[in-house]
């Protein structure tokens, strides 16, 4: 039963109690929404917002995310500059040089005397190049497939990224929850206690009972004020953290509006999230590294097989040196071709690199079985915690109906000065003890079916 279906059901019973009980539960949930308790409006900026619409929020405005989408931006540009590898590459060069006039010696070194390079001291080129990589070992395919790994890896983490923040964003929004319910819990704490308080004033007055139960009755009111204080704190600080989340001032107001939240959900779904932990962002981001590790075993092997290129050209060359003697005029030739090259020292070179890399790949398949482990054995792990705080939902549900019926009688005991204050003020701690329990239950049970959300990748 969700937390609000269990207040409400307790709020009837409880204005039906008595006197002392009558305007308690009553004046603290009859009526009122959640997120109106502790989120009054303001002049400042409001965000209303339900627990999905929080979680969209959080991913797309939390700034760590964006980092991540950068970085994924960058990686599928580089896995776009790889495929730009397979077209040809062309290239152009022009260059103009004088020579000095050439010394000439007389035998060894005897003699000397200068004269002109021959046929002219100036000499330029200019050529236009081009060439076409038609095979080369398959370092080009490996390189293409090396950029399109890691772009999906980066799209992974970005992933990962985004449901972590949106588990945080859950979290901090479920702390809020839980707090505007415990602000209605204290508040008809204080009810009971103020009403308890001016009836053992009155009582005193009367000579019915002793100072000590009027000074105890006025500890117990100024406590539970105290923590309706702390409990607002609370809420503050969760509020706060949540804005950091979605990168807004500090002056924005965040109002929780969704108690649908906290409906806790079929056993059948929470199996099903059992049985497909396939989707962890851990396991499949340790499957890319090890195709990656694949990969990068393949692209070292090609430096051991030949490379093949086509190549042509066209140029322009002064002087005209194809000639003998050259003579001072511009030639202009043309070339194409077929080159063929193969890296000997490759042999003994890349073999330790090649061993290594498969030590790597065996090492990540060692891990990736190491994370499946690890990712069933706490999604089982949790299961175990949801169903047990369902129990404890059921079980609590049983305390509240029992600490109220106590309540009530130690309250009627109390007034005709049959019982002790202490028995009183022990029966109303327990009562709201209970009804805390129950919350934090609820609370705890959502939070960890979103937990569970997270690490099946579904988050």
């Amino acid at each position: 039963m969700p937390i609000v279906n269990q207040l409400n059901s307790t709020k009837m019973k409880t204005c039906r109690s008595g006197i002392f009980l009558k305007m308690n539960i009553c004046a603290a949930l009859l009526g009122v929404s959640a997120g109106s308790a502790l989120a009054q409006p303001t002049d400042r900026t409001v965000l209303k917002l339900s627990l999905e619409e929080a979680i969209r929020y959080g991913k797309a405005a939390n700034r760590s995310v964006k980092v991540f989408k950068m970085e994924e931006d960058a990686t599928r540009l580089d896995w776009e500059d790889a495929k730009m590898g397979m077209l040809p590459r062309v290239q152009t060069n022009a260059a103009f040089q004088r020579y000095t006039k050439v010394v000439l010696f007389d035998g060894a070194i005897g003699d000397p005397h200068a004269i002109p390079k021959p046929p002219s001291p100036n000499a330029g080129a200019l050529a236009l190049e081009s060439s076409f990589n038609v095979y080369g070992g398959g370092r080009q395919k490996a390189s293409v497939t090396d950029g399109k790994l890691r772009s999906e890896l980066a799209g992974i983490q970005t992933k990962e990224q985004e449901a972590a923040i949106g588990l945080q964003v859950v979290l901090q929004y479920l702390d809020m929850v839980k707090y505007i319910y415990q602000e209605r819990l204290i508040d008809d704490q204080v009810n009971r206690a103020q009403t308890r308080l001016n009836n053992i004033t009155t009582f005193y007055k009367n000579g019915k009972v002793t100072k000590s139960d009027l000074l105890r009755a006025e500890v117990q009111v100024a406590n539970i004020e105290l923590n309706a204080i702390a409990n607002r704190n609370d809420y503050q600080i969760s509020q706060q953290r949540l804005n950091t989340l979605f990168d807004v001032d500090a002056g924005t107001q965040i109002v929780p509006v969704d108690t649908a939240a906290l409906f806790l959900q079929d056993s059948v779904e929470v199996s099903a999230l059992l049985n497909d932990p396939s989707g962890n962002y851990a396991l499949r981001k340790v499957q890319h590294q090890q195709l990656l590790q694949e990969n990068r075993i393949r692209l070292t092997q090609s430096f051991n097989r030949p490379s093949v290129s086509l190549f042509g050209g066209y140029g322009f060359n002064y002087p005209n040196t194809f000639l003998f003697p050259p003579v001072a005029q511009t030639i202009g030739v043309g070339t194409v071709g077929v080159k063929l090259t193969y890296d000997i020292s490759s042999l003994y070179q890349n073999s330790n690199k090649v061993k290594a890399a498969r030590l790597r790949t065996v090492a990540l398949g060692e891990q990736q079985r190491w994370v499946a482990d690890n990712v069933s054995q706490e999604v089982q792990a949790l299961t175990i915690k949801y169903h047990e705080a369902a129990h404890r939902l059921r079980v609590i549900r049983k305390s509240i109906e029992q600490a109220e019926t106590n309540l009530h009688i130690q309250t009627t005991k109390y007034a005709n000065q049959l019982s002790l204050l202490t028995d009183l003020l022990e029966a109303d701690n327990l009562y709201q003890e209970t009804r805390f329990n129950y919350l934090q239950a609820n609370i705890a049970a959502t939070a960890i079916y979103y937990r569970l959300l997270f690490i099946s990748g579904k988050l």
